[in-house]
Parts: structure tokens; sequence; C-alpha cells
């Protein structure tokens, strides 16, 4: 994208504001109108004091406008400031939520912290345009605008040295530019890096910490920040060469201004109020000039901030879903997959031909050895991915042709990471019904076996739990994700290993809490420990994307040479017949493990 192109994006942001924006763009052109009849009038003045006639008005003249232009001044900084602060709040919130929004196989293609980093220096770059444009940018094109016919009126061989002084500005930003602009690009990658580093390191602060690995990974931010400035240098140099040769430029004009005015005046051909004048002219060039050197040292470091920002919102559009997409209620909870396939990018991991049907109410347990597919399924299912072909329904409408929101509320799920908030109790359990009543907080906490220990903590509901629960036990924090589950109240449950990692003692409680659950839903239950399948109704066995085995529990169950019948009896859930078939579940066991 052309900075041009980069600018006018970021400026349609800002437009946004409307009549706020065109007010702030008028007053700034008022005020370059001021700023060019300031010089006019002190050269009126100096001719003033050359003649004798009307000092005393001219003076009053000149004082009266130079306090309107600083009263002026004052009144569009402060609008443009709380202007621009507005929209970088309103921007900043639209596009948090636009990313949340977005399905989780583009979080996992993106990257948390790269998007974070994205987003933040992003906002903070449209914020510094905006502010710049709303103060400065504008004023300054409307003054060059006004500058170049005015000056042509006083005298039209001076004017020709302020537009040389104009060329060799433009011709030195573009050389600095051109030079730079592969280092930039660079140096915002080396910030990416810096950043990942940062937060995926702080992220598993216990990890670093419990391996001593804090001092390494300090040394390992020591080598990016490194890289990071020897990529900047180049750059710098090149913007301080062009500061060099534009101060030159300026400093010759301002030279040769002199000097033809000189001569002009001994001629006769030119007052010395006009010299005056232009004298001013010259230095609102050189400063208008250094402000627009400056603008397009803005943009040219922007364009590098700003690029992967409008490339993320282009994906966001991408995304979002289409005008046809419906909007449906609370459905019953019958699913359907019909020949749906998916492959992972770059891999031949996935499924295939995955067909089932799954009427509302039921359980159904998804087993099989690790890797086989069964969390794919339910990625599929949640929109996690969208399949390559087939299709997924729930009670006969294509989830694809739901709104996201709308295909979100018929499922809830609870995981072997609760995923808990560092927030209240209360909080975290209101993820699941926002607006709900509190004797609906009280209830799900009841259902979920968890008032008892909410109770007994200090602060009750307002404890606050700690990042993703730490202040929490395992079989505390699981609860509260089947209490914000129970509040969501969606037909379709998705338990996806939510006892795996607690003891005996606590699973069961906390399996006594998903029972209560799974009361009217249909659920969807994927875990390694057999037991915690045993009152399914339905069972889908998967191997390497397929499925092998499909039916009703005891069906499968009762099967001499079933794959699920034989991990059943490897698990010591079903008597073993004969030592054949318990040579089989053992090699059966290992693969599942």
């Amino acid at each position: 994208m052309s900075l041009f192109g980069i600018y006018m994006r970021a400026m349609r942001q800002l437009f946004a504001e409307g009549w706020k924006v065109a007010a702030i763009c008028a007053a700034n052109v008022g005020l370059a109108v001021v700023m060019i009849a300031e010089p006019i009038l002190f050269g009126e003045i100096i001719q003033s004091i050359a003649s004798g006639e009307g000092l005393a008005t001219r003076i009053a003249l000149w004082a009266a406008l130079g306090c309107f232009n600083i009263v002026a001044l004052v009144l569009v900084a402060r609008g443009a400031d709380r202007l621009a602060h507005k929209r970088r709040a309103s921007v900043l919130t639209q596009s948090f939520e636009e990313v949340m929004s977005m399905p989780m196989a583009w979080h996992h293609g993106h990257g948390t912290s790269q998007v974070l980093h994205t987003l933040l220096r992003a906002i903070e770059t449209l914020f510094t345009l905006w502010l710049e444009f709303m103060r400065q940018h504008l004023a300054t094109v409307v003054t060059l605008v006004l500058l170049v016919p005015t000056a042509l009126t006083l005298d039209w061989r001076m004017a020709l040295v302020l537009g040389g002084l104009g060329v060799s500005y433009v011709a030195i930003n573009r050389l600095v530019m051109k030079r730079t602009k592969a280092g930039q690009a660079q140096v915002e990658q080396h910030y990416h890096r810096v950043f990942s580093h940062v937060a995926d390191s702080i992220g598993n602060v216990s990890v670093m910490q419990s391996y001593g690995r804090v001092a390494q990974e300090a040394e390992a931010l020591r080598r990016f920040t490194d890289d990071l400035i020897n990529a900047q240098y180049p750059v710098l140099n090149w913007w301080a060469l062009g500061s060099a040769l534009q101060r030159l430029a300026a400093t010759l004009s301002m030279m040769i201004v002199l000097v033809i005015g000189s001569l002009l005046v001994q001629r006769g051909e030119l007052r010395i109020g006009d010299i005056v004048a232009f004298t001013g002219f010259a230095g609102l060039l050189i400063g208008r000039l250094d402000q627009v050197t400056g603008f397009f040292n803005q943009i040219f470091e922007a364009r590098a901030r700003l690029e992967p920002f409008f490339a993320l919102k282009d994906s966001v559009a991408e995304n979002l879903d289409h005008s046809g997409s419906l909007s449906v209620e609370r459905l019953r909870g019958h699913v359907s997959f019909d020949n749906v396939s998916f492959q992972f990018p770059g891999s031949g991991e996935g499924v295939h031909n995955i067909s089932f049907d799954v009427p509302a109410g039921k359980t159904v347990a998804i087993v099989g050895p690790t890797g086989a597919g069964k969390t794919t399924m339910i990625n599929l299912l949640q929109r996690v991915f969208d399949p390559c072909s087939g299709t997924i329904r729930i009670d006969g409408i294509d989830i694809r042709e739901m709104t996201r929101r709308s295909h979100s509320n018929q499922i809830a799920a609870v995981f072997q990471d609760a995923g808990l908030l560092n927030r209240t109790i209360e909080d975290n359990i209101r993820i699941g019904k926002t607006d709900a009543a509190n004797d609906e907080v009280h209830q799900a906490a009841i259902a979920a076996a968890a008032m008892d220990f909410i109770l007994s903590k200090r602060a009750g509901y307002d404890t606050v739990v700690g990042e993703r629960g730490a202040q929490l036990s395992g079989g505390e924090r699981q609860r509260i994700a089947i209490a914000r589950a129970v509040l969501k109240d969606a037909p379709i449950l998705v338990l996806d290993e939510a006892t795996s990692a607690l003891d005996v003692e606590t699973e069961q409680m906390v399996k006594s809490a998903i029972d209560r659950l799974r009361k009217d839903r249909t659920t969807f239950i994927i875990a390694h420990r057999l037991s915690t399948v045993c009152d399914a109704d339905l069972v889908i066995f998967v191997d390497h994307g397929r499925i092998v085995e499909f039916g009703e529990f005891q069906q499968l169950a009762d099967r001499d040479n079933g794959r699920f019948a034989a991990l059943l009896r490897a698990s010591g859930l079903l008597a073993s017949k004969d030592r054949l078939h318990a040579v089989d579940s053992q090699r059966l066991l290992s693969e599942s493990a």
C-alpha cells in the first residue's frame, strides 16, 4: 500500500466523527490565512517605520492578530486533543471486539502476542497521525498552498527562490525514504520479535523460574534488542543526513532572499517592507517544510505499523457474518456430521469423511488414540475451524449459515483448563450469562457443587481468583467452569478432558456436578479415563482421523473383536474372555495412551 493510501485510510478512521472534524478543519484553514497575513502586516509595520505613516494603527492591528492567533491555536489544540483521544478509545474498543469475535483458528494462525502488539502499536500510531493532522498537517498544507500565489504577487523572482527551497525539501525526503524503506520494515519485525519474547516469557514465568531460565531469557531479550538497535541505527543515520541537507538548503535560500532583496531595493524595484515580508515568508516556509518532513517521517514509520493492522482489519472483515446469516433462538441440540473432512494446512492430519447423527439429549463419548482427531471433531462443531468439505448441522441447520453469536449460544464447554479470568468468582460465573440475576448465579453454583467452597472464602463471590484461577484449587476451578456452563444453559454441552487433571476424590465431586449438567442436553465427552464415559448413550471410536466404530455403548462393549471393547477390557471395565483378548487390549491401551 502506498504512503498516500495508508494515510487516507488512517484519516477515514478519524472522519467518522463527521462535523467535529469538519469544524476543526475549518478552524485550521482560518489559522493558515492568519499566518500568511502576519509577515505581510509585519512588513508594512517596518515600511511605516521608514516612512513614518500609519505606524500606530498597523502595530495595533498586528498585536490584535497575534492575540487572536494565540487564542485560536489553544482552542483548536484543545478540540483536536479531545477528539483524538475519543477516537483512539473508540477504535481500540471496536478493534478489540472484532479481534475477540474471530474464530480460534484465526487466533492460532496469527498468534496472541503478534495480534496484541500489532493492535496497540497501530492505535498509538493512528492517535499521533490524527492529532498531528488536526493540529498541524492541514494548516501546513493550506499555508503552503496560499504562500506561493501570495509571494508571486509581491515579486516573482523572490518567489522562485522559495519555490526552489520547497523542491529541494521534497527531493531530499524522497531520497531518504527510498533508502530507509526496507530498513524501517525490518525495525518493525524486530519490535514484534521483542514483544513476542517478552509476552511468551512472562506468560510462562512459573516454568522459567522452575527451570532457572530467567537469566537465559533476559540474555535472549538482550540479543533481540541489540538486533533492533542495529536495524534502527542506519535508518536514523539517513534521517539525520536528510535533516542536515534540508537545513543547508534553508540557510542558502535565506541568504539568496536577502541578497536578491538588497539588490532590488537598491534599484528601487522593491520596498524594505517587502524584503521583511519575504524574510517572514521564508521563515514560515522553512518551518512548514520542516513539518512536512516530520509528516513524511511519521507516515513512513507509520506504514510499517499500520500495514499489518489494516491487513488484520481486512482479515476480520472477511470473517464477519454474511448478510444472509441466520439468527436462531435456542435449538433442541440434534447434531449431525455429513461426510465432514478437514485437513490442517501444510500437513495430512485432520479428519476424513466423518458422518454420524446424535439425537437431542443424548450423551456421546468420543474415544481413540492420542492424535486420532477427537478434539478436531469438537473444534469443527464449535466452528474453531470450518470443514474443507461436508456439512455440520444442528437441528437441520448448517452451522455455517448461522451467525457466530447464534451458533455460540447453542454450545457450552468445560475444558481441562477451566479458563478463569483474573476477576471475581461471580464475574467468572457470569461469563455464561452476563445479565443473569443473582439467584440464577447462586443456583448455577449450587448445581455445580461450588456453593460451599465459595461461601467459605472470606470475600465469597467477590473473591478474586488470580491469573488463570491461580488462587483456587483444580477442583474449585473446574466447578466454577461447570457453574458457568450451567448458567449459559445451552442445549449442547462439550466436555473436553474436564476431569483428567483431578484427583479421584475431587473427580467424583466434579463428575456428580457434570452428571447434573448433562441432563436434557446433547453432550459430547472426550476423555482418556474411560470411567468418565461409562454413562454415555453413544460411542464414537476414532483413529487416524476416521470413525472406526460408532454405536450404542453396550452394543460396542459386547463386540468380541471391537476396538472399544478391547479398550474397556484393558481398563478393567470389562472382564477379559481369554488371554488373547488381554494381549490385544494391552496393545490397544498403549496406542491410546
